[in-house]
């Protein structure tokens, strides 16, 4: 009856121009909300306790805010390339990050046991940065190679922050507790999302109202946030375990790590 209610009335309010009423009504049944489980008898739908158990907190907050740059990016390219060019011919200058992702997928799942939960995510979050840089440059007339290029370096960025971060908190949650892990990452993730985009369209739309005519400059000026959006993702990041996860389990079974 709070969360609900609270996530629409924030991302309504963020969209449209009832934010002034919307917003704060929003941010009370959120706050609402975390003061409710926090003094609840009973297993609360989400469980605030959860974010101050590291490594829980950090990757949350991470992997919410690395949402927001991802779904927002998904947002802002596809209409900025379609004031030129029909759907598909956007959507297929779009493919080299589908085809990122993959690549990407395949090779985390290789390294995820092998290397540091914090090193992957920061690997990955770097080459999100690399492929937002230019996206602020779309001022200057890049190039459909250019654009392709960055999106396919973008492209595997997400797995390689989205797989360690869940499996961390997964092998580091007890039986007990994880569903509700589970279910807090995965509305993180769709309520960073959603945020994210709301946020991003109404610096949009500011900067279109302060460009006037310079349309490139304006989303330009949005992928400077989506670039801030990933900055403090990575700041995050480090609050992430630097340890392997044969270490890690090791440590949570208060068992000695395998010889080296």
């Amino acid at each position: 009856m709070l969360l609900t209610p609270g996530l629409a009335a924030l991302v309504y309010g963020l969209t449209t121009g009832a934010g002034v009423v919307a917003v704060p009504v929003g941010v009370a049944a959120l706050v609402l909300f975390v003061v409710h489980g926090l003094r609840t008898a009973r297993v609360p739908l989400l469980d605030p306790r959860l974010f101050t158990r590291p490594p829980f907190g950090p990757a949350a907050l991470g992997l919410a805010v690395l949402s927001a740059s991802v779904f927002g990016t998904l947002f802002l390219l596809p209409l900025f390339l379609q004031a030129d060019l029909t759907a598909l011919q956007a959507g297929l200058l779009l493919a080299p990050q589908g085809a990122g992702a993959v690549l990407g997928s395949l090779l985390v799942t290789r390294l995820v046991d092998a290397v540091a939960p914090r090193t992957l995510v920061l690997i990955g979050i770097l080459l999100i940065a690399v492929g937002t840089v230019p996206l602020t440059q779309l001022d200057h007339g890049l190039p459909d190679l250019l654009i392709a290029f960055v999106l396919f370096a973008r492209g595997p960025g997400a797995p390689l922050v989205s797989t360690p971060i869940m499996t961390l908190v997964y092998r580091g949650i007890g039986p007990a507790g994880l569903p509700r892990a589970a279910s807090a990452l995965n509305l993180l993730s769709t309520v960073g999302g959603a945020v994210g985009t709301a946020v991003l369209a109404v610096v949009l739309e500011h900067r279109l109202q302060a460009r006037g005519t310079d349309v490139p400059a304006a989303f330009a000026d949005a992928f400077w946030w989506v670039l801030g959006m990933v900055l403090v993702a990575a700041v995050a990041a480090t609050g992430l375990p630097r340890a392997r996860e044969e270490t890690l389990r090791c440590l949570l079974t208060s068992s000695p790590p395998p010889p080296t």
